[in-house]
């Protein structure tokens, strides 16, 4: 046996922890409207050229680097988005409304803009 035989149980491991860090990248980034494709790629490449603990390092920064907040459900697709969205990202359809006075965002269900005290129509 060669020392090729050895590399094949590593290359799949870390193809493995490369696509499974991809997926999980790329449901978390959308929830979040954070560029979830160009996040699962990078994982899916360092995985197939540096080793398996880059997509590791690749989660570790998306982590530090991805948008803060509460995850919701969207009353239309059932599917979570982050707080401080407008619209959902998966269906496009919005989740809040804008004040007429004050054009700040407030949920759909909310009569008085917290922000202004507006009442709306």
């Amino acid at each position: 046996m060669g020392s090729n035989a050895m590399n094949w149980p590593f290359f799949i491991g870390a193809i493995a922890i490369g696509i499974l860090s991809a997926i999980w990248i790329f449901r978390d980034a959308r929830s979040r409207d954070y560029n979830p494709l160009i996040w699962a790629i990078i994982c899916i490449f360092l995985a197939f050229t540096v080793n398996a603990l880059a997509p590791l390092v690749v989660v570790a920064v998306y982590l530090f680097l991805r948008p803060r907040g509460e995850l919701l459900t969207c009353p239309h697709c059932c599917k979570r988005y982050v707080r401080n969205l407008a619209f959902c990202p998966h269906c496009g359809k919005p989740v809040k409304k804008e004040c007429l006075k004050c054009h700040d965002l407030m949920e759909l269900d909310q009569d008085v803009c917290p922000h202004c005290g507006m009442r709306s129509a």
